[in-house]
Order: C-alpha cells, then structure tokens, then sequence
C-alpha cells in the first residue's frame, strides 16, 4: 500500500478517536517526524496518563502493521522506591506480566553500562491493518481502551514492587485483580 494511502488510513483514525473523546494529534512526516504518526494521550483516573503513538511499519511480503507504542520513564521512580528495585527486579516483573497478559507486549529498555542513562518501559501493540473500514477503525478503539486498562495494571504492580513488595507478592495480587 503507497504511504499516502497509510497516510488517509491514520487521518480516518484520527477522527475515528475524536469521537470516542480522546484527543489525538495527527504529526505528518517532515524533517522533524520521522513518520506520519498519530499522537494519542491516554488518561487513566486523575493520576495516570501515558502518550500513545499510533504509526505504521511496512512489511515486505506481510501487510501494514500498525503499531500502538508508549512508554513511562522509571529512573526517578526507582531512585525514590522505598525498596530496593534491580533492573533485574523490573525485568522479572514485565516478563511476567508479559506471560499474564496475553495481548502485546512490555519492554524494559535500559544502558547496563550508564546508570544515569533513561530507563524506559515500553508498552507495545501490533495489529496487521490498513484501517481501510470502519470495522477496523473500531478494533483500534478497542485497542486504546485496553491500552488503557494495561497501563493501570502496570502502574499498580510498578508501585507494589516500589512499595517494597516482592515480584511474587506483586504477581499474586495481579492475578487476583485478573480474576
């Protein structure tokens, strides 16, 4: 599909999620944006808000890809925890929940040799779309709500590990909120 095409594909996207009451922002490739992408800020509670960026990643031979990315930088985070957290600790915990929850993906995106360097968890999802219906444009609504509802679960499993539990204590209580 021609990236003009992709292009119309996110703008319908775009006030597809303007109804739904997110304000999302289309960026169109230039010097600065290194491709069209749209910006979706997703608000959990009063508290909780993560930047969602909505771009396409062709694929030869597989289709147009969509993918949902956000990401929370924990460096401040860890250093306040009340616990001890290692980088090992957050690992432990995003595989986990990787394996808890069984849609898209965390990544924990970290320097081992820079302590002072951006530590980063990344929430990731991908769809094969060309968003060319609106059957289409609603999955990706669907997708933002549970984004949403992902983000919340990794707050929350992010401040019990904070807080000084363990990531199995964390688990178990994942797992019940599961439930």
């Amino acid at each position: 599909m021609e990236k003009e095409q992709l292009r119309e594909g996110l703008k319908r996207l775009h006030d597809y999620v303007q109804k739904l009451d997110f304000h999302s922002r289309f960026l169109e490739e230039d010097s600065m944006v290194p491709m069209d992408s749209l910006a979706i800020p997703l608000q959990v509670g009063e508290e909780l808000s993560v930047d969602i960026s909505c771009n396409f990643v062709e694929m030869e031979d597989v289709g147009n890809i969509l993918q949902f990315y956000g990401q929370i930088v924990v460096n401040e985070m860890l250093k306040e925890a009340e616990a001890s957290v290692s980088d090992v600790d957050i690992l432990d915990l995003l595989n986990a929940l990787n394996r808890l929850i069984p849609i898209g993906q965390f990544l924990y995106l970290f320097d081992r040799a820079d302590e002072e360097r951006e530590k980063v968890i990344g929430m990731r999802y991908t769809m094969l779309t060309e968003l060319d219906s609106a059957a289409e444009l609603k999955k990706c609504g669907n997708v933002l709500l549970l984004l949403m509802q992902i983000y919340d679960l990794l707050c929350s499993a992010l401040l019990l590990v904070l807080d000084g539990n363990s990531v199995e204590e964390t688990l178990r209580t994942m797992e019940e909120l599961l439930v």
